[in-house]
């Protein structure tokens, strides 16, 4: 549906001005939120969802219906983040265009866990974690979409710092919390209850941009243009995609392969392959929170952000080699940990360099950070899929470095991208 110049003119909200510097408020509310919200969604992904249908199942059907609902949750997310973005970008609400989903995406994700914690069936759970994705989805979309509202250019690497880490704050939060209770329904609904009272008072602590005029109606092609952009009108959008995607296809190579390494490569006894991952996390999880705060803070300073990235995707390569060579544990073990440096400050630089690439009429920032949500999950469900014939070939060891090259291909890449250093 093509728009009237009088509708092009009033769906265009303003921009916020370049030197804007967000609010002490916002600086410390902000990432504590985004923790908020993926403790409450890390915790059914990790632990609750096993338990749970371990409980309503049989040992023979079990793992089938953890795939089930797993799989249907990973597609779920991975369309819900840049269509809810989208709709929150054409939010007209007198509230704001984020706060709305913060709350709304918060409170039904609440709901979706007393329902997954009570649940008698898998199709039950199903309904449960499906309406968990989605509506954390939203939430979610609508916080990271606040940066470019809130802040200025010169102080988003410090801020996306902060947000880099908090995926695995609310990783380690979520476990810990989790551990604390030998009820399913407790499980699931505890951090989901801290995590939703995060998320809001945070919507009370900012003032929010609110749309001017009335964005033209959505019709099909628009929904679909929720998935994608066109690096034809936005290149170094474009090359910054396919910057991360090459990335993170190296970093899961490693991510989930990890315990089968272990096993098969060096050997260790089924037993003790939960302990090391665990232990390979948070020697992963250390690395991450340094450099999300030091890489962001050091962009900031330098006013560069293409060489942080290139370093931090050669640092998680060669951590990544690291572990394709190692013949022992403690080797493992130190190449998780030069991951973590390098994924912690790739994390940060990479939103304030996708920020600071965003169409200046600031129209679709959500939308935009929904489809760089797909560069980051989509290797998740590709890795599995071309895995296996080069471990065949291979090895776990040709299959890390496979991921490894990729990753320094990534890292080439985003010296195509211009207007930014």
């Amino acid at each position: 549906m093509a728009l009237t110049n009088q509708q092009q003119k009033t769906s265009v909200p303003a921009q916020p001005p370049a030197t804007r510097r967000a609010s002490r408020a916002y600086v410390i509310g902000m990432p504590i939120a985004s923790a908020g919200l993926w403790m409450a969604l890390l915790a059914p992904a990790i632990v609750v969802l096993a338990v749970k249908i371990s409980e309503i199942t049989t040992a023979e059907s079990r793992a089938g219906a953890l795939s089930l609902v797993a799989g249907v949750g990973a597609v779920i997310a991975l369309l819900a983040n840049p269509l809810f973005g989208r709709l929150s970008d054409r939010t007209t609400s007198r509230f704001g265009m984020r706060k709305p989903w913060i709350i709304g995406g918060s409170v039904i994700g609440l709901g979706s866990l007393f329902i997954l914690g009570s649940a008698t069936s898998v199709p039950m759970v199903l309904v449960g974690w499906v309406l968990a994705q989605l509506s954390f989805n939203a939430a979610l979309a609508a916080l990271v979409a606040t940066l470019p509202d809130q802040a200025g250019a010169e102080e988003r690497g410090r801020l996306s710092g902060l947000i880099g880490m908090t995926l695995t704050v609310g990783l380690v939060a979520s476990t810990f919390v989790v551990q604390i209770f030998h009820s399913t329904f407790l499980m699931a609904v505890v951090p989901g209850i801290v995590g939703t009272a995060l998320a809001i008072a945070f919507a009370f602590t900012f003032k929010d941009r609110v749309l001017e005029g009335t964005p033209a109606p959505l019709d099909i092609k628009e929904i679909l243009g929720s998935f994608y952009f066109n690096p034809k009108n936005h290149p170094g959008l474009g090359w910054a995609w396919f910057t991360k995607f090459l990335i993170y296809i190296g970093y899961c190579t490693g991510l989930l392969y990890l315990p089968y390494f272990f096993s098969d490569h060096l050997l260790v006894p089924s037993a003790e392959v939960p302990s090391l991952v665990f232990q390979a996390t948070l020697a992963s999880a250390a690395g991450t929170v340094v450099t999300s705060l030091t890489g962001g803070w050091l962009s900031d300073k330098i006013g560069r952000r293409k060489v942080l990235v290139i370093i931090s995707a050669v640092v998680i390569m060669a951590g990544l080699m690291v572990v394709a060579t190692a013949t022992g544990v403690p080797q493992v073990m130190v190449g998780q940990t030069i991951i973590g440096l390098g994924l912690g400050c790739f994390s940060a630089v990479d939103v304030a360099l996708i920020a600071d690439l965003l169409p200046q009429d600031q129209s679709e920032n959500a939308k935009t950070f929904g489809v760089f949500n797909i560069a980051q999950a989509l290797p998740q469900s590709i890795v599995p899929a071309v895995a296996f014939p080069i471990i065949a070939l291979g090895g776990y060891t040709a299959l890390f470095i496979t991921g490894a090259v990729f990753g320094l291909i990534g890292a080439v890449l985003v010296t195509r991208i211009k207007g930014v250093k």
